[in-house]
């Protein structure tokens, strides 16, 4: 198993306030990058991002609530990001979004604990780029994109840490 106590902070930046890349909003440096210190092999694929200045929540930027509870199969989420559009493509500077399902963790080839597999109607999904991107149900953040399997879009759910499993490691890594 490979371990991480720290990723280089100077590598992250934090974009908020538009869903533009390019146009609008703010960008905010990271202090440190706090992962999961048992992380390998797409488990405990998680990390919190600690900024060097407090974000100023206007009507842009806004506070996310963390969803402390299992979310049963057929629950409608709506993950985002600025990953490719497809395999071939190049990364999105516009933030795309759409609805996908949870489904059951075995769909997920049982990768095991802490994860919850989602999956589409369609060819719509993750993509490369989305690493780190929100699942988000009733407002509240369910998952963190971790990986795609096989290509974007394609026939296999995509895998997302789970927030719930997360919430002790969390409140005590932002102690």
């Amino acid at each position: 198993m490979v371990t991480f106590s720290s990723l280089e902070a100077d590598l992250f930046d934090v974009h908020a306030g538009s869903a533009n890349l390019n146009a609008g909003g703010s960008r905010f440096k990271v202090r440190a990058v706090h992962s999961h210190e048992e992380y390998g092999s797409f488990q405990n694929d998680i990390a919190l991002l600690e900024m060097k200045e407090r974000f100023q929540f206007d009507e842009y930027i806004q506070p996310i609530e963390l969803m402390d509870e299992e979310l049963p199969p057929g629950t409608e989420v709506v993950i985002s990001g600025y990953g490719r559009v497809g395999s071939t493509f190049p990364a999105s500077p516009k933030l795309l979004y759409t609805t996908m399902y949870v489904v059951e963790d075995e769909d997920c080839n049982g990768i095991g604990e802490g994860l919850i597999c989602i999956d589409k109607k369609g060819s719509y999904g993750a993509c490369f780029g989305d690493s780190g991107g929100p699942a988000v149900h009733d407002g509240k953040l369910v998952g963190v994109a971790n990986f795609i399997i096989g290509e974007c879009g394609g026939d296999y759910p995509d895998g997302y840490a789970k927030v719930s499993y997360y919430l002790d490691w969390i409140n005590n890594t932002m102690k």
